[in-house]
């Protein structure tokens, strides 16, 4: 009865230990081995997105390579903008900018890009958004299966 305690004892041992080993990734013809996440959002950067978008602008919109070469600053500058008002607003305790700040901002930003576009091209971006934020509960996110819709937020 002791020996076969101690075999199984030892069965055990050996077997969570072999567990515990991870094998080795190796490549072989015809299988993807990801060592780093996908460089799709934190691995690039602002410039790589800003570019992306740009890119992404100029199919949807069938834009001209001018108007691409023109768009980008215009969308860096935002970004810089959007990226300020965050930062400043976490200092003094809020996480966002104020409502009144971020339209402010994308008011400015539409102005410049009344600029770049055509009214054609514009007419489509602002559907562009109109979808977009259709498409997201309260425009930010997508809701978790099960969960409730947020209420409405309240209007001044």
């Amino acid at each position: 009865m002791k020996k076969l305690l101690l075999l199984l004892a030892l069965g055990g041992a050996t077997t969570s230990a072999a567990m515990a080993q991870t094998p080795a990734a190796t490549a072989t013809p015809g299988t993807i081995v990801r060592t780093v996440p996908p460089a799709g959002g934190l691995q690039q950067t602002p410039e790589q997105m800003v570019g992306r978008r740009v890119q992404y602008l100029g199919q949807e919109l069938s834009l001209s390579a001018d108007q691409q070469t023109r768009l980008l600053p215009v969308l860096l500058a935002q970004r810089e903008q959007l990226q300020t008002l965050r930062e400043g607003r976490v200092t003094n305790g809020r996480r966002y900018g104020s409502p009144q700040d971020l339209k402010n901002a994308e008011v400015k930003f539409d102005e410049q890009l009344k600029t770049v576009f055509t009214p054609e091209q514009f007419a489509k971006y602002t559907q562009m958004k109109v979808d977009q934020t259709g498409k997201l509960p309260g425009g930010r996110r997508p809701m978790r299966p099960g969960a409730r819709p947020a209420a409405p937020a309240p209007t001044e």
